[in-house]
């Protein structure tokens, strides 16, 4: 037995290292992916495109803004009929990877769009959390707050 316990932590210690030792192509390679992927959310709320959220986020999605928390269904359901998005702009993207099947993106937008008739904010900073479920990465988690003028 004390013969195998460093052998077990010496594996372990490998199998850990061999993801931290990503290197910077492949980082930079799913940073690409994940922001390619990122794009297309907004461009889906944009067109009002349900279908992507069904196919593109978690089964236990949350969403958090200032007008609250929304599920996976929330966004379906809103998404035809409560927002008009006339354009989006994201830029200043920062990017975490947390271990090989979760990352963190964050950004500012900038947006004209209304929801419920309402005015939203014109610039936010926002954050998403994507996990890689059956080979596939896809939206666990997004948070936004209002940018000061």
């Amino acid at each position: 037995m004390k013969k195998i316990l460093p052998i077990l932590f010496g594996a372990s210690l490998l199998a850990t290292s061999g993801f931290a030792q990503m290197t910077k192509a492949a980082k930079a390679k799913l940073e690409a992916e994940i922001i390619r992927l990122d794009k297309l959310a907004w461009q889906a709320w944009k067109d009002r495109n349900a279908e992507w959220f069904k196919t593109h986020t978690t089964e236990e999605f949350l969403s958090i803004s200032s007008e609250g928390v929304s599920t996976k269904a929330d966004v379906i359901k809103a998404t035809p009929t409560e927002c008009d998005v006339k354009n989006f702009a994201l830029a200043n993207f920062k990017f975490v990877v947390l271990d090989q099947n979760t990352v963190i993106l964050s950004y500012t937008a900038t947006q004209d769009a209304t929801c419920s008739g309402k005015k939203v904010s014109p610039k936010i900073r926002a954050a998403v959390t994507y996990v890689k479920r059956a080979g596939k990465w896809i939206e666990a988690f997004y948070i936004e707050t209002p940018m000061a003028e």
